[in-house]
């Protein structure tokens, strides 16, 4: 199973790390973690008052029974807390996201292209609370990943979870002499049997999630997930790393940002296989 025991809080010395700690707290009982680093990287290292007005924060806001260290670390931004010698140790990393009036978000999308372990962009707006979880599924194994981690939710409070598979027309469907109705028919048909053959294979209860099926009529998925979790509002939305290449890895940056600024409430859990992550560089370093 994914491990999410070791978690890893950014917080920016504003009052919006108040939310993120509550989050957090929220979210540790969830995956039973045994320990929570609290990170701020500020650009002098010398002053202790920081660290100390952090720890009040954390003692106040963060109420989950688990091991609790904060550190301060001189730096600039995203870089100082990916190059963190500890961050190795860590199975998730949880960041807040300012609203687009205040923030590009290119802080948060550097860290999710560059960690190596599982990433969360929490909103200002997020409620306390995780009643219903989205999942874009495309039948691979990291989408698995995704559904264990609901899963993993689902054991400690009643989440409802809902499966999204986007599909499109391929181009030059009109070769067939079928009219685009008609190859979208077909195409459903052929992902609900993907479907069927999915759930079999893995050994999955479908009496704990639902299914849909949405049919991408512009190839931009990014819009389909964000109208599905609307119309379910959802509370929380968890994607699956997708490849282990550069441009994959900016591309999931890119959805996943993408779907937090645009509704600015839902927050957006990446899974990673960090282990899975680490042999792939290792087998890198030594071609």
């Amino acid at each position: 199973m994914l491990n999410l025991n070791n978690l890893l809080v950014c917080l920016d010395g504003t009052n919006l790390d108040d939310h993120l700690l509550k989050y957090s707290a929220m979210m540790a009982r969830f995956f039973t973690n045994t320990k929570t680093t609290f990170i701020h990287v500020a650009e002098t290292n010398g002053d202790q008052s920081i660290k100390h007005n952090l720890q009040e924060k954390v003692n106040t806001f963060f109420d989950s029974d688990c091991e609790k260290e904060v550190l301060v670390i001189q730096g600039t931004g995203a870089h100082h807390i990916l190059s963190w010698e500890g961050l190795k140790e860590i199975d998730l990393v949880l960041m807040g996201i300012k609203p687009r009036s205040v923030s590009t978000g290119v802080q948060a999308t550097r860290v999710l292209n560059g960690s190596l372990c599982s990433v969360m962009l929490v909103p200002v707006t997020a409620k306390y609370d995780v009643s219903k979880v989205l999942i874009p599924l495309d039948f691979s194994e990291d989408s698995l990943r995704s559904i264990n981690t609901a899963i993993r939710i689902k054991e400690h409070t009643d989440i409802e979870i809902f499966l999204q598979h986007v599909y499109f027309v391929p181009n030059g469907y009109s070769s067939t002499g079928k009219t685009y109705e008609d190859f979208a028919e077909i195409m459903r048909k052929n992902k609900v049997k993907e479907y069927e053959t999915f759930i079999k294979q893995n050994e999955l209860d479908e009496s704990k999630f639902e299914v849909v099926f949405t049919l991408d009529e512009d190839q931009k998925p990014s819009d389909n997930i964000y109208e599905m979790a609307k119309e379910k509002n959802v509370d929380l939305i968890i994607i699956a790393s997708k490849g282990r290449t550069k441009a994959a890895s900016m591309l999931l940056a890119s959805t996943a940002v993408g779907l937090v600024h645009y509704d600015e409430d839902v927050p957006c859990l990446v899974v990673k296989d960090k282990n899975e992550s680490i042999g792939f560089f290792d087998a890198l370093l030594k071609i």
